[in-house]
């Protein structure tokens, strides 16, 4: 054997130390079941952290909403106890007065005097600021969040996407199709559809397949109703087999459908409407 051959049937194997290369770097193949199930992972875990954030943000401006209430009625309160001192040490003071008076000591009368006119002045001031207090608005509660799942969440969204959402309730009240509405919204804005346009709301009803969805639903009604009708008129007999008394031979009379309706109407069996028609023919009253 030669050398070239022994060189040919020769198996080398070179063993090289891994060095990381980005290049060469195994390229992850991702199926479109597993990406679409990941973007409505990421958009649920979005919806959350949006709505625990909007709970929170309710919380802390109930807080404070509530806090104001608080501090408006306590000094409503501290002010209209002030008040009711007043009259009673200027009742008292207007007493002391008088006695002084009585008494002769009249420096203390004076003096009594110049406090029963402060205390008139405060007054004065109290009320008119308990006045101006009562007057101001007054800091209202959070209205209650609506129990209607989809107008609350509508009133998150833009007027014209609240509408739309209003139109089409399934889309909030069913966590799947919820999930469908969310991500298309992300496909419509990448592919350039500016939110609440036309052709946003166009795109958005393409991916949910809305006009099909709507239009199936239609046909699937006036099937529905089709087939009652023909159920109805198939379960009439076409034909109703009349029996003549003391007679082997049958007549066979076919009723049209307009004439098993008319029996209906007329709440007449088909048997007996037909032995009517037999009858007239007989009379000639009826071709």
């Amino acid at each position: 054997m030669s050398d070239t051959e022994d060189q040919d049937d020769l198996e080398i194997t070179v063993e090289t130390e891994e060095q990381p290369d980005e290049a060469a770097e195994e390229v992850k193949i991702v199926k479109p079941e597993d990406g679409i199930a990941d973007l409505q992972r990421q958009l649920e875990a979005e919806r959350s952290r949006r709505e625990a954030a909007e709970r929170m943000a309710r919380d802390a401006e109930e807080r404070e909403r509530s806090a104001r209430i608080d501090k408006d009625e306590s000094e409503i309160h501290l002010v209209t106890n002030a008040i009711q001192t007043l009259n009673r040490d200027k009742e008292i003071l207007k007493a002391n007065y008088a006695q002084a008076l009585r008494a002769g000591e009249f420096e203390r009368a004076a003096s009594i005097n110049d406090e029963i006119n402060e205390a008139a002045t405060q007054l004065q001031q109290l009320t008119n600021g308990l006045e101006a207090m009562k007057a101001k608005p007054k800091v209202q509660p959070l209205p209650p969040q609506s129990a209607d799942p989809v107008e609350a969440f509508a009133a998150r969204l833009t007027p014209r996407s609240a509408d739309w959402v209003r139109a089409h309730p399934e889309f909030v009240k069913d966590s799947r199709l919820n999930r469908k509405m969310i991500a298309a919204h992300e496909l419509a804005v990448a592919d350039g559809h500016a939110p609440d346009t036309d052709g946003y709301f166009s795109a958005i009803e393409q991916t949910l397949n809305v006009g099909r969805r709507a239009a199936s639903a239609v046909d699937e009604e006036a099937s529905s109703s089709a087939a009652k009708v023909v159920s109805r008129r198939d379960a009439a007999p076409a034909a109703a087999p009349v029996s003549r008394g003391g007679s082997n031979r049958t007549n066979v009379v076919r009723l049209t459908a307009a004439e098993r309706e008319m029996a209906d109407m007329m709440g007449m069996k088909h048997d007996d409407y037909a032995k009517n028609k037999i009858a007239l023919q007989k009379e000639g009253k009826l071709q």
